[in-house]
């Protein structure tokens, strides 16, 4: 057993299939399955029950505790050895919903492998509860997200603030309210009272999604049983899917406006409502029982600074 064998075992265990893991690996379905098997004949038991997707046995379920401690530490191990070595190689693992991503992350990495050349970024994409739970088990080192204000084991640094938005298409507001759309239009902008919308179509996102539990909170609160037209986990989606007039859609306002700026679109209302309720921070969170790492450090210093924060 060596610390290759831990690594492809940690790997199916992860994706439930030895043709996707070893597809992450870089290595054949063959080699994998092999080494997996020799695993098992060391240890005296099967680890994995072959049937689609694999299911890990009892033994399989024990080895994984065994096997995810010594990841952690053989990458602590790494970490503190490339630090001694002037910290020129490295794996940093940087856990993102898919939209915020997008959003942030090219600057970052690129202003980051400016400085750090030779360390690897490997960004994790997922929703923000599975983000959590990625830190918690070690898979991820730093994540970008909405963090709880309570979040136990878990230190945070503030990164940015972000607003949910309301956004439609002028074409929908003239297909709703004809000759009325202008008054309709200022009204929205100057009392922020989203009841004349009750009869327009909405496009929504997860209520475990910081938009969509901001998003069911204002509609409650206006007594509004929206109309959901459509609804997705991709935000990116919903709102171009709000550009082309299929419904309103409640967003980060990074987000809109990043997307706003790419497609030059002009023709929209976007609300804010400036409040407590729909601000939210963006923050930073990694384990707390980790030491202090300095290539995680200098990542955040440079995705906080005034080139790499949201235009």
């Amino acid at each position: 057993m060596n610390f290759q064998t831990i690594q492809y075992f940690l790997q199916v265990a992860r994706k439930r299939s030895f043709s996707q893991a070893a597809e992450e690996l870089f290595i054949t379905q063959q080699t994998l399955s092999a080494s997996i098997a020799a695993l098992e004949r060391e240890l005296g038991c099967k680890l994995f029950l072959r049937h689609i997707p694999l299911e890990l046995t009892y033994g399989g379920e024990q080895f994984l505790k065994y096997a995810t401690s010594f990841q952690q530490n053989y990458d602590r191990m790494l970490r503190d050895f490339a630090e001694i070595g002037a910290g020129v190689r490295g794996r940093l693992r940087v856990g993102v919903a898919v939209n915020r991503g997008h959003l942030l992350l090219p600057k970052v990495i690129h202003a980051f492998h400016e400085a750090h050349p030779m360390v690897e970024v490997a960004v994790v994409e997922g929703k923000n509860d599975a983000l959590l739970e990625a830190l918690h088990e070690g898979e991820i080192d730093l994540a970008i997200a909405d963090f709880p204000q309570d979040c136990r084991g878990i230190a945070v640094e503030d990164y940015y603030e972000d607003e949910i938005v309301l956004a439609l298409s002028d074409d929908l507001l003239q297909d709703r309210f004809g000759d009325r759309m202008v008054q309709v239009k200022a009204a929205l902008m100057e009392t922020k009272d989203i009841r004349p919308l009750a009869e327009v179509p909405f496009l929504m996102s997860s209520a475990l999604s910081v938009s969509g539990r901001i998003a069911r909170n204002i509609l409650r609160q206006a007594g509004i049983v929206p109309e959901i037209k459509t609804s997705s986990g991709n935000m990116e989606t919903l709102i171009e899917m709000c550009f082309l007039g299929e419904g309103a859609c409640f967003c980060p306002q990074e987000l809109l406006r990043h997307l706003l700026a790419e497609k030059q679109l002009r023709a929209m209302t976007v609300l804010p409502f400036s409040n407590s309720g729909t601000r939210y921070a963006v923050k930073f969170g990694w384990p707390e029982r980790e030491k202090p790492w300095a290539i995680r450090s200098d990542f955040i210093r440079l995705a906080k600074s005034a080139e790499a924060l949201p235009d």
